[in-house]
């Protein structure tokens, strides 16, 4: 098959989106396919197929849309997010159209705003299917959270930005032939917020190349002597739905009780100078280290003994998966996704979302427990390997695609 994945968003980025794509591509052209990515540039500039030229400047088909977006929707303020937004996704349409997409067998597009400009302008013939590798008004919202963070959750669901991205989004399940959902809780919001019919989607996890994370293929530390201290990491962007903030708070509590541990939180983003200032203010600057963002994670992995993602909301992060196959004990918030990435007692403990005394009884469970601790992180890491297998994800990849061009054939438009 000749298969085009497709992204709103920029690709290469460091993140989910990218490990998905990148361990798609190359898993399927080892089978003998095909595979191109069009995706945004990291500088935001073009559209382009990675890899081929030309490609296409923005700033060269904008002024065309603008022109429509201001006959259109005049009372949309010029350069306003959404006015972005409208060049941007009308922008991958233009893109897509000129490269030709009645060369592929099928497009799989990588997020909502992708599925409905696909949808547009592709072949009626071709097969388009879409992985819900997020919640776009979910996220929408939690980046209003921290632009707003006085107004209540029903005046940011009111705005016309929130409603907007839940329009897209259901726009974007609407016009697919199939929905990859790779949760529960996922497949449960697609259908009880969006009104898809759950024969229009298939739920399965995502998948990572298990021996990456055997111990000959992890390089030491680059980082400097863990001075005894046990280590406890947190990897993702630090922004407000992540609930850092949270973590923090917690540490402020174990740090009353123990001295015995150290907290490195691995990742960059808006809040970061505010993380840093709540630290110092908690008096956590000689436990906690902020350390960026890496191309390597598995450095930080190897020296760890516990792992924890506090995220007010989370679908199904890398990270966490990433943890569990290094063999650390991993702490989850039950929101979402996250439950379901966890047997409690054998591959991690989960907490309620933002309780901070729950988190901390949690850390300092494990802290005491060294026997315990060694037991969970060497189930996690067995569970794992059987939970998060990339042949499994990639056969059931390939299932979805023998399906979605089994409903074209039989359903031609």
């Amino acid at each position: 098959m000749k298969i085009l994945l497709v992204s709103y968003y920029p690709l290469p980025y460091t993140g989910g989106v990218w490990t998905f794509v990148s361990l798609l591509k190359k898993s399927l052209e080892d089978l003998g396919h095909s595979v191109d990515v069009l995706s945004h540039t990291p500088d935001t500039t073009k559209y382009r197929i990675i890899g081929q030229e030309p490609e296409i400047e923005i700033d060269d088909i904008s002024p065309y849309i603008k022109e429509k977006i201001v006959t259109e929707m005049p009372s949309l303020p010029i350069n306003s997010w959404i006015y972005n937004v409208e060049i941007f996704r009308y922008s991958l349409e233009l893109s897509a159209a000129y490269y030709n997409l009645q060369q592929y067998d099928i497009i799989h597009a990588l997020d909502v705003t992708a599925a409905r400009a696909i949808s547009r302008v592709k072949p009626s013939h071709i097969p388009l299917v879409t992985s819900a590798l997020g919640n776009l008004s979910r996220d929408i919202f939690f980046t209003l959270k921290t632009m707003h963070r006085k107004k209540t959750d029903q005046q940011l669901q009111n705005t016309f930005e929130y409603q907007y991205h839940k329009t897209l989004e259901r726009l974007g399940y609407q016009s697919s032939n199939l929905i990859h959902s790779p949760t529960l809780w996922m497949r449960n919001n697609i259908i009880d917020n969006f009104s898809i019919s759950p024969d229009k989607i298939m739920t399965f996890s995502y998948g990572l190349d298990i021996k990456n994370f055997h111990p000959d293929s992890m390089e030491c530390p680059i980082i400097g002597p863990k001075k005894g201290k046990k280590i406890i990491l947190f990897m993702g962007r630090l922004v407000y739905l992540k609930g850092v903030h949270y973590l923090l708070d917690a540490l402020a509590l174990l740090k009353k009780d123990r001295d015995d541990w150290e907290c490195w939180i691995l990742g960059e983003g808006e809040l970061q100078g505010e993380l840093e200032k709540q630290s110092q203010k908690l008096e956590l600057s000689n436990r906690v280290r902020f350390l960026g963002i890496s191309n390597d994670v598995t450095h930080f992995l190897r020296e760890a003994d516990i792992f924890v993602h506090p995220s007010i909301h989370d679908t199904q992060p890398y990270s966490v998966m990433e943890a569990q196959l290094t063999g650390l004990p991993v702490l989850v918030s039950n929101t979402a996704g996250l439950p379901e990435m966890v047997e409690v007692g054998r591959s991690g403990l989960v907490s309620s979302v933002g309780n901070i005394h729950e988190l901390y009884d949690q850390l300092r469970y494990l802290l005491e427990n060294d026997i315990l601790r060694e037991q969970l992180a060497a189930c996690t890491k067995e569970w794992a390997k059987e939970r998060w297998s990339l042949g499994t994800m990639v056969n059931n990849v390939l299932s979805l695609y023998k399906q979605a061009k089994g409903l074209e054939t039989e359903n031609p438009t």
